[in-house]
C-alpha cells in the first residue's frame, strides 16, 4: 500500500514539476549556441543549486535537508537519463526535450494511479 498522499494528484503535481524544469530549461537556453546535453547539463547544475540553497528557507523547517536533496535528485536524474538517451542515440539532438515534454503531456493525460 503506497504512503498517505500518494495519489493521482500528488504524481501529477510531480510530473507538472517536471514538465516546468524542461520548459524552463528550453528558455533559458533558447538564445544559447549549445548542444542539448550541455544545456540539461548547466540545468542540472543550476537547479541543484537553486534546489538546496533557496528550498530550505521557503519551507522554514518543514521539509528536511535530506528531503530537499531528494527533490534536486529526482530532477537530476530526470535530466541526466535524458543526456544519456542523447548519447546513445533513443533520443535526438536538439529535439530530445521537447520529445519529453509532449511525453509528460501525454501521460498527464493517461495516467490513473490504481487503488487498491
Amino acid at each position: 500500500m503506497p504512503p498517505s498522499g500518494f495519489s493521482q494528484e500528488a504524481i501529477n503535481g510531480l510530473l507538472t514539476f517536471v514538465r516546468s524544469t524542461y520548459e524552463n530549461t528550453l528558455d533559458r537556453y533558447k538564445y544559447k549556441n549549445l548542444p542539448e546535453r550541455e544545456k540539461l547539463q548547466a540545468s542540472i547544475g543550476y537547479l541543484e543549486g537553486v534546489v538546496k540553497s533557496t528550498a530550505p528557507l521557503a519551507l522554514n523547517g518543514t521539509v528536511s535537508c535530506e528531503g530537499i536533496e531528494g527533490l534536486a535528485k529526482f530532477v537530476s536524474v530526470n535530466f541526466r537519463d535524458l543526456i544519456a538517451e542523447i548519447s546513445v542515440g533513443k533520443k535526438k539532438e536538439g529535439e530530445a526535450i521537447q520529445t519529453e515534454l509532449t511525453h509528460i503531456g501525454s501521460y498527464l493525460s493517461q495516467f490513473k494511479l490504481e487503488e487498491q
